[in-house]
């Protein structure tokens, strides 16, 4: 478990990182998410997604999170915090946003490569967080197998 005050820290990233996203029209009431890594050196980088008219093409906030610190040349996770506003929440169907299985892959294969067990820190639009989950609770089926 990451300390209290850089839990913060990354779920105030993760919510620039929603405000920033682009939505394709960016309406204020446009679902945005929005995630943060803290890599193993101590580094926080955030995205939002980043919408693609073909949406097969669209980076999710995970994704574009990862790629950041890949940029940075790092890519062992520690911890994600993932975020979303309330229209985002009206599209899962749950107040909470959870990573999807491509964002979950790409953890799996980063966790593969680090031997880390990512924190997965849920959290809503206000920085409040609402969920804790460890990566490997969460993969019953991994491909590929560990």
């Amino acid at each position: 478990m990451i300390e209290k005050t850089v839990e913060k820290k990354l779920i105030q990233a993760a919510i620039a990182g929603m405000k920033n996203a682009f939505t394709g029209t960016n309406k204020p009431n446009d679902p945005r998410f929005g995630a943060a890594v803290l890599t193993s050196k101590g580094n926080i980088y955030s995205s939002g997604q980043y919408y693609s008219d073909t949406y097969s093409l669209t980076l999710h906030a995970e994704q574009a999170a990862l790629a950041h610190a890949a940029a940075h040349g790092e890519y062992a996770i520690v911890a994600i915090a993932v975020t979303g506003n309330s229209t985002a929440g009206t599209i899962s169907g749950s107040s909470s946003i959870y990573p999807c299985h491509m964002c979950k892959q790409l953890l799996w294969e980063s966790h593969l490569r680090s031997k880390l067990d990512t924190e997965i820190i849920i959290a809503d639009a206000d920085g409040m967080t609402t969920e804790r989950l460890k990566l490997s609770g969460i993969m019953k089926y991994t491909w590929p197998a560990e």
